[in-house]
């Protein structure tokens, strides 16, 4: 049942994305033309949606929507002020993996590379602390925190320093399943930039402390031009990465005003 529920979100997800908002309003605006060709409400929709995939594919917007994010955590962790707080687990969630006879890198989608690599950096600087990867994968057999590990090897973690979780479905199954380690104690959370707002929220909402350490910024080095207004498959890729995000934190605030998350562990 669990695992209906959660498709069911995921599919309902991609419906109200900006490329399944044109979709829709296109194909009622197909319809209606076809269903009545003399009234203009089916050839108005379609013009619509064109209209909106234009604006959606344009950087300003996507950078726009990205940054409003991103800004909430602008900065990235340093290993002094991570240390000075007494963090000693650095929890790295993965972003999406790929199957097939790949290297470790090349496994990993850039946004679960791009994270490790930040918390290697700040497991590099910190001593005696754990580098806890977090992810498992609903769609495939491979395993993200797996290929994370594999990857974490080849660049010199021992084994010993890594702690993973291989189990999770998506960011409120990596709270819920790091609650036990994490519990009562300041941690690094290690995720992009654009996901930190939701990835703070989930993991506060399981009563831990997390310390934002952001990484995989996309509107850092944007900078306004003509080039701004011309459309990309790059900038749709933002607005529907921030449009996820946004309906993943009205998600989250949905469940805690049903009841939240359980504070503490039962048994």
């Amino acid at each position: 049942m669990a695992f209906l529920g959660f498709m069911v979100k995921k599919f309902i997800s991609r419906l109200v994305l900006p490329l399944g908002q044109v979709l829709v309003l296109w194909l009622v605006g197909a319809l209606l033309w076809w269903r009545r060709p003399a009234k203009r409400t089916g050839p108005l929709l379609m013009v619509i949606a064109g209209l909106w995939l234009l604006v959606m594919s344009m950087p300003i917007t996507g950078q726009g929507l990205v940054y409003s994010l991103e800004a909430r955590n602008w900065n990235y962790a340093t290993p002094a002020a991570l240390s000075a707080k007494g963090v000693r687990d650095i929890v790295v969630l993965a972003g999406g993996v790929g199957q097939g006879n790949l290297t470790a890198a090349d496994r990993l989608d850039s946004s679960s590379l791009k994270r490790l690599l930040e918390g290697v950096r700040l497991w590099q600087k910190i001593p005696g602390s754990k580098l806890v990867l977090s992810g498992g994968n609903i769609d495939t057999d491979a395993k993200q925190g797996q290929a994370m590990i594999a990857l974490a090897l080849e660049l010199g973690v021992p084994r010993e320093a890594i702690v993973s979780e291989n189990a999770s479905w998506d960011t409120e199954d990596q709270a819920k399943l790091l609650k036990q380690r994490l519990d009562g104690r300041p941690f690094a959370l290690v995720t992009s930039a654009i996901h930190m707002p939701r990835s703070m929220a989930w993991f506060q909402e399981y009563g831990l402390a997390p310390v934002a350490a952001p990484c995989d910024f996309r509107s850092k080095d944007f900078r306004l031009g003509l080039f701004s207004f011309l459309p990309s498959a790059g900038a749709l890729q933002n607005c529907e990465h921030a449009v996820h995000e946004y309906l993943g934190l009205m998600w989250q605030r949905f469940k805690q005003d049903l009841g939240g998350a359980p504070k503490e562990e039962t048994s």
